[in-house]
């Protein structure tokens, strides 16, 4: 018993927890902890020590102590309740100090725990608050750094520091973006550039409305008399024509017109003013007017015989597309502005393209002989009388022609924006002359060998081919420095060699607009799903805005091009025009070609076993049947 009553007197070791938690902070909340309990308290009652009838509740940690006499002390007597800082601060505040590690220390709270054992004994655990978090300093001991000169000049540098770079960056940001090339986004094709084009006749287009609306045609072209250029102002002429424009206008086809504007005819009234007036008028300077006594050697085109009718006793006009028919000096401003004057108009009528014949002619030199076809170029078996004979440099090819062009090109668009077009019916040939300031004034240009190799391909390899498609193209574009967009017009004599499936469907990807006869398609089986699809192809990225390029396989015995837009499926073209042998062509060489392709149309003559569409075939084996051709998906090889 003198043991339990040493251990229950026992002083509390604060001071050992005190050491055990300098390192944790005080906790902002109030908590209940035991304060110690003195020997006055201790002794109270003349006791020093527990009665043998002690209990303890350790749930509601209250613990009554029984004196020796059998007497309880009052409930709270042997222990008391404080707040945990409570003790510790009166202590510093009585003493009017200030306060000690110890005395901060004292302010941590401390968990006291009675605990009983069965022999009758009482254990006490002591423990500080275990769960403390730390949460840094305090405001006050942050402020006694405020104004020191280190934290203060650390402060400025990295103030100065970010804003330095902050306003680096957003100059740099500004540079990348003044310096680095313009990128634009792609113009959608207009209606011109999609396409296909369908040339109509005046006799039966009226019954063909509802077939070429079916073939998703996006305008047709009408071919006005040569004679009627000039007289679209009188009724018969301005009904006729009002009248086809009404005929598709409601199938949302728009209606692009030729016209012959290089010459007039006897009932003109220009001609007849410069006719009456003679050949110093002003009016006269619309026509080519030449002394009899000097006339040069020129030819008619369509006549045999001088290109020169006479008019006058001593005067002579130059008449080189038949009787009765004046070229005009078109280079000259009355003439100039008559034609303007027809383009206006037909844009009223509703015109929405137009295509101008004979454009080699429309500047005429005013004298001197034609010289006679160089030796190496020249046909043998012409003579002096035969109008192939002579170079005819001096009527076509004119310098000029650029110029006239970009001006008749400024009023179809400055009244239809791109909603309009303005090209000519026959290949230009020699597209440096009709460039102006480093620009292609002629929408949509006839240019190049395609359509003569594809129809003479009997005589053509696939290497002339490729090589002919890829010259044609770099030509347009050195005279430009645009995106070449050609016609590529083709009929029923153009198939001479290849089917029209075979050539329809190689044709219809080149960068271009299909222009073609309506029974090019009809009189040869092309179905409407086959002119769909090669549409909905056309209106794809790849096509519109995608890379042009044209291969040859590892033998050089087949034909490919490939159209590609980053981010899109490819399509890749091929074409075997070998009569009699299936090819197996290897395009592995082609760049960022995939290793396989996914084909999604092919022509009536491809007839490989076990190839149809959506078969994957790879690009180092494409099967090819004679004279066939196809077309295929393909996702661009990293």
């Amino acid at each position: 018993m003198d043991e339990t009553s040493r251990n229950s007197t026992k002083k509390l070791d604060i001071e050992g927890v005190r050491q055990q938690s300098v390192a944790l902070r005080a906790d902002s909340r109030a908590k209940e902890s035991y304060k110690q309990i003195g020997d006055a308290d201790i002794n109270r009652n003349g006791t020093n020590g527990f009665g043998d009838k002690s209990s303890s509740s350790v749930s509601d940690k209250s613990l009554k102590m029984p004196r020796e006499n059998g007497t309880s002390a009052k409930e709270g007597e042997d222990e008391r309740m404080l707040n945990g800082g409570e003790s510790g601060g009166a202590a510093v505040v009585a003493r009017n100090e200030e306060p000690t590690e110890k005395d901060k220390l004292a302010q941590k709270e401390v968990e006291v725990k009675f605990i009983s054992s069965p022999n009758g004994d009482a254990r006490i655990d002591l423990e500080v608050e275990s769960q403390q978090t730390f949460s840094g300093m305090t405001k006050e001991e942050l402020m006694k750094y405020a104004n020191d000169p280190f934290w203060v000049r650390l402060r400025w540098l990295l103030f100065v520091l970010f804003w330095g770079l902050w306003l680096a960056m957003l100059l740099g940001s500004f540079y990348i973006i003044y310096v680095a090339d313009k990128c634009p986004a792609p113009v959608p094709l207009t209606w011109w550039q999609q396409g296909p084009l369908i040339e109509i006749d005046e006799t039966q287009y009226e019954s063909q409305v509802e077939t070429i609306a079916q073939f998703g045609a996006k305008g047709v072209v009408y071919r006005l008399p040569a004679d009627e250029t000039y007289f679209i102002h009188s009724a018969p002429v301005k009904e006729k024509l009002e009248k086809l424009i009404a005929t598709f206008r409601p199938k949302k086809i728009e209606v692009v017109i030729d016209i012959t504007p290089n010459f007039v005819t006897a009932d003109d009234p220009l001609y007849k003013l410069a006719l009456e007036k003679g050949p110093n008028d002003p009016a006269s300077k619309a026509f080519i007017w030449n002394d009899l006594a000097t006339l040069p050697n020129w030819l008619s085109i369509t006549e045999n015989g001088s290109a020169f009718k006479n008019v006058t006793s001593t005067h002579a006009i130059l008449s080189q597309f038949g009787p009765k028919r004046f070229d005009l000096q078109l280079n000259e401003t009355i003439a100039k502005e008559k034609l303007k004057d027809v383009l206006k108009s037909l844009i009223v009528y509703g015109f929405r393209g137009v295509r101008l014949s004979n454009a080699k002619h429309f500047i005429i030199s005013n004298s001197g002989n034609e010289e006679a076809m160089p030796s190496p170029e020249a046909n043998k078996t012409l003579t002096m009388v035969d109008y192939g004979f002579w170079t005819h440099k001096k009527t076509s090819y004119q310098q000029g022609l650029g110029e006239l062009f970009n001006e008749l090109s400024s009023v179809v668009h400055g009244e239809l924006q791109e909603n309009g077009f303005l090209s000519v019916t026959e290949d230009i040939l020699r597209p440096d002359v009709f460039a102006f300031n480093g620009t292609m004034p002629i929408d949509i240009p006839l240019y190049g060998n395609i359509e003569y190799d594809l129809r003479e391909a009997n005589n053509t390899n696939a290497t002339k081919l490729r090589n002919d498609i890829a010259n044609t193209y770099n030509a347009i574009n050195d005279t430009c420095r645009c995106n070449p967009w050609l016609q590529l017009r083709y009929n029923n004599a153009s198939l001479q060699y290849l089917g029209a499936s075979e050539y329809t469907i190689f044709n219809f990807l080149l960068p271009g607009v299909p222009l073609f006869a309506l029974d090019v398609l009809t009189a040869n089986n092309i179905s409407k799903d086959t002119i769909e699809t090669l549409e909905k192809f056309r209106a794809s990225p790849s096509f519109q805005h995608g890379k042009f390029a044209v291969y040859n396989d590892t033998s050089a015995g087949a034909i490919a091009y490939i159209r590609l837009k980053p981010g899109n499926p490819g399509y890749f073209v091929a074409l075997n025009l070998d009569p009699n042998q299936e090819k197996v062509a290897d395009f592995s060489g082609i760049a960022g070609i995939g290793a396989e392709l996914t084909v999604v149309l092919t022509s009536n003559n491809y007839a490989v076993p076990d190839v149809a569409i959506k078969t994957k075939v790879p690009a180092n084996a494409v099967p090819l049947s004679p004279k066939s051709a196809i077309i295929a998906t393909y996702v661009p090889a990293k």
